[in-house]
């Protein structure tokens, strides 16, 4: 594992962890029982606009310098890196430009605009969000930050497991860990530190059934593309490609892939609001519905889940939840 690859997530915490919610280890005595493991979950939905992605988009933008905030930033999202960026836009006095698919959900697009941030609507059957997205970087002279194939925004990621690291430092190291999987950032981020401190820990990437493309590239060895599949509730996870730095990483740390189905994914969103009272977006317990769906796997193991995100409406969450 490169100590460099390391140096660069505790240089980014360093940089950013006076702005970020510090988010504390939880455990479950019911939940330990079911697996028959030691389970610790990260409420990354506590963090600083309802997800782990401010932490990149904080590490990419407290790089910038004065020219380059001045101008102002750019990224593409369907709604959480979005917030990263416009809250960190706001916090370090610069302007962001946010291109979201027009079926984003409401809420995300209320509290981006909320924000501060300009944003301009693609569609995703239509449009590249990437063309859209270094056409005005050009026109407008802004940087573009992307979601996660940048060695800065995985090194933000990466902070959440250097954080459960630290936490966890006198006790046993990690045999496992389960991360939400859209373009591979957080996944990435967390392998270089757990695959540092234990290198025989299992990383595992967690995807909706029908985007599963890193739990496809993983087999094959090679970035798969997922082609006309309709969206569905993970709107966060619906990246049809890995990213080719995030995979690279992913890939030489010997990441495998998970799937579930959509009725698993609710029972997790259910289960944390009845253990913690957590509020979770689909995306957001995907890796807990994981954990859930193949339990013989982790028996008798220690096992770090990252819960990503909650930005999803009351209304929308007590509809799923009550099926």
């Amino acid at each position: 594992m490169s100590q460099a690859q390391l140096d660069d997530i505790k240089n980014a915490y360093y940089r950013i962890n006076k702005y970020l919610n510090r988010t504390e280890l939880v455990s479950s005595e019911l939940l330990n029982k079911e697996i028959g493991a030691q389970v610790y979950l990260k409420p990354e939905q506590l963090q600083k606009t309802g997800s782990f992605k401010i932490r990149g988009a904080l590490s990419a933008m407290t790089l910038l310098n004065k020219k380059q905030l001045q101008n102002g930033v750019i990224a593409f999202s369907s709604g959480n890196h979005a917030q990263g960026i416009a809250y960190a836009a706001k916090l370090l006095n610069s302007t962001a430009v946010i291109v979201m698919p027009k079926d984003a959900p409401k809420i995300k697009i209320k509290k981006t605009k909320a924000l501060g941030a300009r944003v301009i609507f693609y569609d995703r059957q239509k449009d590249i969000r990437e063309e859209i997205g270094e056409t005005i970087a050009l026109k407008e002279n802004r940087v573009l930050i992307k979601p996660f194939d940048s060695i800065h925004v995985i090194s933000g990621q990466g902070t959440a497991a250097l954080e459960v690291i630290e936490a966890e430092k006198n006790n046993k190291k990690f045999d496992a860990a389960i991360i939400c999987a859209s373009g591979g950032g957080l996944a990435a981020g967390t392998s270089i530190v757990l695959k540092n401190h234990n290198p025989k820990c299992k990383i595992y990437t967690a995807e909706p059934a029908a985007w599963n493309d890193h739990q496809q590239s993983f087999a094959a060895n090679k970035r798969i593309y997922i082609k006309n599949v309709e969206h569905g509730i993970c709107d966060a996870l619906e990246s049809p490609v890995p990213g080719k730095i995030t995979f690279a990483i992913n890939n030489k740390n010997k990441v495998k892939g998970l799937s579930v189905d959509n009725n698993e994914i609710i029972k997790a969103m259910r289960f944390a609001y009845e253990q913690f009272n957590f509020i979770l977006e689909p995306s957001g317990a995907i890796a807990l519905a994981c954990l859930k769906s193949e339990k013989i796997k982790f028996k008798n193991k220690k096992i770090l889940i990252m819960l990503s995100g909650g930005n999803i409406s009351k209304d929308r969450f007590y509809k799923y939840i009550a099926r």
